[in-house]
């Protein structure tokens, strides 16, 4: 799989994670998942967390570690976004009921550049029963220096947490909806 990134970012910096289940089986959640359009997910800002407009520029299969592509936000600003791991990768289909998928975000400016230079993020997807899937996704941000970790968290507790809410709820209504 190519993991370069550890399965638990907790010792890394102040972090956040949502969960939700689909009324969807795994296979359905995780193909609408890999080829979501990431402006449809994250469409509205929360604070001074910009909205996500497009991305761009990606450089390969979107399941595939090394694959990284930019993400524009609605303030102008631009991220770069790289996959760390995929289970499954290269258009497999899920087996064993889980998948996985993690990432690294980097070039924050706003709010966030004071505050972080990089941040992890992990999807996990678990199959519970016939036709539904608990999704999980756990965000970790880096401190620029142990000063940022708290500004960081609070920055996480009035925003992060509802950006994210958001995102995981379109993710569950778009593989509900592809079935």
């Amino acid at each position: 799989m190519g993991d370069r990134v550890p399965h638990d970012h907790s010792a890394t910096g102040p972090s956040a994670q949502m969960t939700t289940t689909a009324g969807a089986s795994l296979a359905q959640v995780w193909a609408v998942f890999v080829a979501m359009d990431l402006g449809q997910v994250l469409a509205r800002g929360s604070g001074p967390i910009p909205a996500v407009v497009r991305t761009s520029d990606q450089t390969g299969p979107w399941d595939v570690a090394g694959s990284a592509r930019q993400v524009h936000l609605a303030d102008g600003s631009v991220v770069t976004e790289e996959i760390l791991a995929s289970d499954p990768t290269h258009g497999a289909a899920p087996s064993g009921g889980q998948a996985r998928f993690a990432y690294r975000v980097e070039g924050f400016s706003g709010p966030l550049a004071t505050l972080t230079g990089e941040a992890f993020g992990e999807w996990a997807f678990e199959e519970t029963a016939p036709g539904r899937t608990q999704i999980t996704w756990r965000y970790t941000f880096v401190p620029r220096s142990a000063l940022m970790a708290a500004p960081l968290s609070a920055l996480i507790a009035l925003f992060w947490r509802g950006y994210m809410r958001q995102a995981i709820e379109n993710v569950r209504r778009l593989a509900e909806a592809a079935g």
